[in-house]
C-alpha cells in the first residue's frame, strides 16, 4: 500500500487584519474592552508569540491589502471597505501544533473583537479573504467556520466554457477542465494543503465538497496522532484514505443530515510539493476524475451541498 511521509512543523502561524479608518494605538486595551468568546485566553496570550497585535499603516505593510478578496457578493462593500483603508491591525498567533486549533481560534477572536471596537473589517491573511461578521467563536472547532479558504470559481469560466452539459449530453462529463480547487489554511493546522485539478464546470461544487470532506477527514486522524505526544516531526501515513459522509457531516459540524452513503469512498492523496497534495480517484478506479465525481460512487449529498447551518446552540468558550 502508498504510503507518504510529509513534514510535521513545531510550531504553526496564524494571521489576521483590521482596516478601519482609525486604529488605536493601544490594541491590547482595545481587544480587552469587548467580550468575545476566549476572553481568558485572550489576556492570557497577550504579548507573547502566541499572540502579538500590531498597528501598522500603509507605508508600513509588508502584504498587499488589494490581494485580500471577498468570497461572497454580499462582501464586496466590505472588500471595497478594506481596499480603502488607510490603517490596520494585525493580528499574529506563533503556536505550537499541539496548540492547534485553539491557538489560531484566540488569535481570530482578537481580531474579530478588534474590528467590533474600530468599526472595521477582518480578513484572514493564511486564505486571503474577507472575513463575514458577525462570527462568534465556539468551544467546538468547526472547519466550515471559514477556516479553510474554499469558494467555487466562476461557473464556466465566466462564460468562456462551452462544454456540453453532461445532464443533456454524456460527452459532457469530460467536456472540458476549467476548474481548479486548492485549500488555503490546513498549514496553520500542520498539514499539506489539498488541491484537484482538471474538473470540468458541470463538477465543481462535488469536487468542491471531496476537498472538504478529506481535509476534515485528515485534520481529525492528524489531531488523533499529535495526541499520542509523538516526539519525531515527520509522519507518514497512507496515500489512499477511507473517506465517509461523516466525515462531510463533521467538515459542516452539524448532523441534522441523515448519512444517505453509509459506506466508505476512496481518495488518493499524491505529494506535489512537501506542502501540497493532489486529490484524485484511488487508483483502481477505471476512468478520469471527472467520472469518479460525476458517478454513483461518492455520497449523493457532495453533490448537493454547499453550505450547511451547524447545529445551535454555541456557546462560547470559557
Amino acid at each position: 500500500m502508498t504510503s507518504i511521509m510529509f513534514p510535521v512543523p513545531s510550531s504553526t502561524t496564524s494571521r489576521f487584519a483590521v482596516a478601519a479608518d482609525h486604529i488605536p494605538h493601544d490594541l491590547a486595551g482595545a481587544a480587552r474592552s469587548r467580550t468575545v468568546a476566549f476572553s481568558p485566553h485572550l489576556a492570557g496570550r497577550l504579548g507573547t508569540p502566541q499572540l502579538t497585535l500590531q498597528r501598522e499603516t500603509l507605508a508600513d505593510l509588508r502584504w498587499d491589502p488589494a490581494r485580500i478578496t471577498a468570497v461572497h457578493p454580499g462582501q464586496r462593500r466590505a472588500q471595497w471597505a478594506f481596499h480603502q483603508a488607510a490603517e490596520f491591525a494585525v493580528v499574529t498567533s506563533t503556536a505550537p501544533v499541539t496548540d492547534q486549533p485553539r491557538g489560531a481560534q484566540v488569535a481570530r477572536a482578537a481580531a474579530h473583537a478588534l474590528a467590533d471596537a474600530t468599526g472595521g473589517v477582518v480578513a484572514d491573511l493564511v486564505t486571503g479573504h474577507i472575513l463575514s461578521p458577525p462570527t462568534t467563536e465556539r468551544t467546538s472547532f468547526v472547519l466550515a467556520d471559514q477556516w479553510l479558504g474554499d469558494a467555487l470559481p466562476p461557473f464556466r469560466a465566466n462564460g468562456r466554457c462551452t462544454a456540453a452539459d453532461p445532464e443533456h449530453d454524456p460527452e459532457g462529463v469530460n467536456g472540458c477542465s476549467c476548474v481548479r480547487l486548492r485549500t488555503r489554511g490546513l498549514r496553520r493546522f500542520g498539514l499539506p494543503e489539498l488541491q484537484i485539478t482538471d474538473v470540468a464546470c458541470p463538477h465543481d461544487l462535488v469536487a468542491l465538497n471531496v476537498l472538504r470532506t478529506t481535509a476534515r477527514h485528515l485534520l481529525t486522524d492528524h489531531w488523533q496522532w499529535l495526541a499520542t505526544g509523538p516526539a519525531d516531526q515527520t509522519r507518514t501515513i497512507t496515500a489512499t484514505r477511507q473517506l465517509t459522509e461523516s466525515d462531510f457531516n463533521d467538515f459542516w459540524g452539524s448532523t441534522r443530515e441523515p448519512c444517505t452513503h453509509p459506506g466508505a469512498f476512496e481518495a488518493h492523496l499524491t505529494p506535489i510539493t512537501p506542502r501540497l497534495w493532489s486529490v484524485a480517484p484511488p487508483p483502481t478506479f477505471d476512468g478520469t476524475t471527472n467520472d469518479w465525481l460525476w458517478g454513483d460512487t461518492l455520497p449523493t449529498s457532495l453533490h448537493d451541498v454547499l453550505s450547511s447551518p451547524a447545529d445551535p446552540p454555541f456557546p462560547q468558550a470559557a
